[in-house]
């Protein structure tokens, strides 16, 4: 199965996505590289990165949570495992990232998932 995101799902995601990476008060080039590299993967070129990127700053976290919570199963625990990919990018996982993975988690009514669980899932899609 490919996986598929709207727009406006892909600039929820990259909210998220660099509210995660930006959770210890660090955003690690680790971090940025993960977030970057895996929008590519859905053949989002330059221009559209820099498109999605604005969507993403302008956009209210209410509406983030929104898209991610309207999204399928499946498409939810590539987000929940995105996330934890890029919580675990720069190979130092603090507390406050993964109290933030829980509360997007939460918010965005993701799965329940591990950490392992997630990144597995994600590796594989």
């Amino acid at each position: 199965m490919i996986m598929t995101f709207t727009g406006k799902e892909l600039s929820a995601i990259l909210k998220m996505g660099i509210s995660m990476a930006a959770a210890d008060g660090k955003f690690a080039d680790e971090e940025k590289a993960a977030i970057c590299l895996e929008l590519l993967k859905f053949g989002v070129s330059k221009n559209q990165f820099e498109q999605l990127l604005n969507n993403a700053e302008v956009m209210e976290a209410s509406e983030a949570f929104a898209a991610i919570a309207n999204m399928n199963d499946v498409q939810k625990k590539y987000v929940t495992g995105y996330l934890a990919f890029i919580m675990a990018s720069d190979g130092d996982i603090a507390d406050s990232e993964v109290k933030m993975w829980q509360l997007i988690s939460s918010l965005a009514c993701l799965p329940n998932m591990t950490m392992q669980e997630a990144l597995t899932f994600w590796k594989n899609h």
